[in-house]
């Protein structure tokens, strides 16, 4: 599985929901004004920013967004939004959340996921990397007031580069 996160505007958002009949409208919609490729180490991301799994904070909400889109899309639970507010409230944690206590939890809590040294510090490299970015991106789109669209499915192609 891999993810990507969407900006929209608000008004784009509600917009969607009401067109969109499968992910792939989704990916390719004109209304997205900026992407964030998170591949295959969203998972390991999201396992990193909700180290505690019974805690209910924003942080469980930053790469599966909490509301699915519409229930009429094909496969409903690949599609999720977070609204202005939501957005705010992650974007808030994400800046609280230091790239070395992300590493610290990664280290404690996934590194038995890749076999060999080598490729522990890489996937580590790739994971801090990512987590920047989305810490850039849950900024920006708290700034402008927009609201995030996560996919999360098998082989996400969208066919216009943003």
């Amino acid at each position: 599985m891999e993810a990507s996160l969407f900006l929209i505007h608000p008004n784009d958002l509600e917009t969607l929901i009401i067109e969109a009949d499968n992910s792939q409208a989704v990916l390719e919609s004109n209304f997205i004004l900026q992407s964030l490729y998170l591949g295959q180490t969203w998972d390991s991301v999201n396992h990193a920013l909700n180290v505690d799994q019974q805690s209910s904070t924003p942080l469980q909400y930053a790469i599966q967004a909490e509301h699915p889109l519409s229930e009429r899309i094909d496969h409903p639970e690949t599609v999720h939004y977070n609204t202005v507010v939501r957005v705010s409230e992650i974007q808030q944690q994400l800046q609280q959340l230091s790239v070395d206590e992300l590493k610290k939890r990664y280290q404690f809590d996934v590194v038995h996921t890749a076999p060999a040294e080598l490729a522990q510090e890489l996937y580590l490299a790739e994971l801090k990397l990512i987590y920047l970015q989305l810490q850039d991106f849950y900024r920006d789109a708290a700034k402008q007031n927009l609201a995030v669209i996560s996919v999360i499915q098998k082989k996400i192609q969208p066919e216009k580069l943003i």
